[in-house]
């Protein structure tokens, strides 16, 4: 069970993303749900508390009912890039729920170890969604969820229908992922790695936005990778589009690696997202 859920094999940080689309998915969703990996899944407690899988909470002004987003971190944790988008999601009229989906199994950062695995952050999510359908002051039925790298390829997962159903829930209203891997590079990887690493699906039901910059070179041919599977599925009907910004790379809202064009717009163009699939916030 623990080589199931957390596959501790060591991966170079610069294969840390990679995925393959259409790889066994079966697979996966077996391990993930049928075991459960319930030895090493921290319980969401009600209410927010620092070390625990409900980092925080910010609430606007006012009474509510507020649509609510929920944030997933990257592969580093909950970064300062994280707390800001929350605080700007709070401005703008929706309430944004952090998850830590790493202090509370002991982790601080599973760049390049897979220590925490996506699944368990897909799981981590649907905890949070339904923490917030039930939760005074959240309007249930509009709860969206945006990702940064590890977390938007959970945000990515728990986009496919299969997961949803899995999970038990109604599911996500929307779904932004930020600078994701969408398809494998390298067919010639095992099929334990494609399968392992699988976080784009061909059953994509929620409305779905990635962002990405085309100099993005953490995994090789990244946002051409994901651009070509995008289209591919949206030529296919299902709900999901990407942004590519020029000259961006990787982690571009990140101090790091800041593009302030990419990361301006990525807000604009998420809050838009929101807006539309959400509804209005006041």
């Amino acid at each position: 069970m623990a080589d199931g859920c957390r596959n501790a094999r060591a991966i170079r940080r610069r294969d840390r993303a990679h995925l393959g689309v259409m790889g066994a998915r079966a697979v996966v969703l077996a391990v993930l749900f049928a075991v459960g990996c319930t030895a090493s899944r921290p319980v969401f407690p009600p209410d927010p508390a620092p070390g625990t899988l409900f980092r925080s909470l910010y609430l606007p002004q006012g009474t509510g009912p507020f649509p609510a987003v929920v944030l997933l971190h990257t592969c580093a944790g909950v970064g300062e890039n994280v707390v800001q988008w929350a605080h700007t999601l709070r401005a703008a009229g929706y309430a944004a729920l952090v998850v830590d989906s790493f202090a509370p199994r002991g982790a601080r950062s599973v760049c390049g170890n897979w220590a925490v695995t996506v699944d368990e952050v897909a799981i981590d999510a649907f905890a949070a969604l339904r923490l917030l359908r039930e939760r005074p002051g959240i309007d249930r039925d509009r709860i969206a969820v945006i990702g940064f790298l590890y977390g938007g390829m959970a945000a990515l997962r728990v986009a496919s229908a299969r997961y949803r159903r899995k999970a038990g829930t109604p599911g996500f209203r929307a779904a932004v992922s930020l600078y994701p891997v969408c398809v494998s590079p390298r067919p010639d990887w095992s099929a334990e790695t494609q399968e392992r690493l699988t976080n784009l699906y061909g059953d994509v039901e929620t409305p779905t936005l990635i962002l990405i910059g085309d100099a993005d070179v953490d995994t090789p041919n990244v946002a051409v990778n994901c651009a070509a599977t995008v289209a591919a599925l949206r030529r296919a009907g299902r709900p999901v589009d990407i942004k590519l910004y020029p000259g961006a790379g990787h982690a571009f809202d990140q101090s790091w690696a800041y593009h302030a064009e990419a990361a301006d717009d990525a807000v604009k163009t998420s809050l838009a997202f929101f807006g539309r699939h959400l509804g209005t916030t006041r």
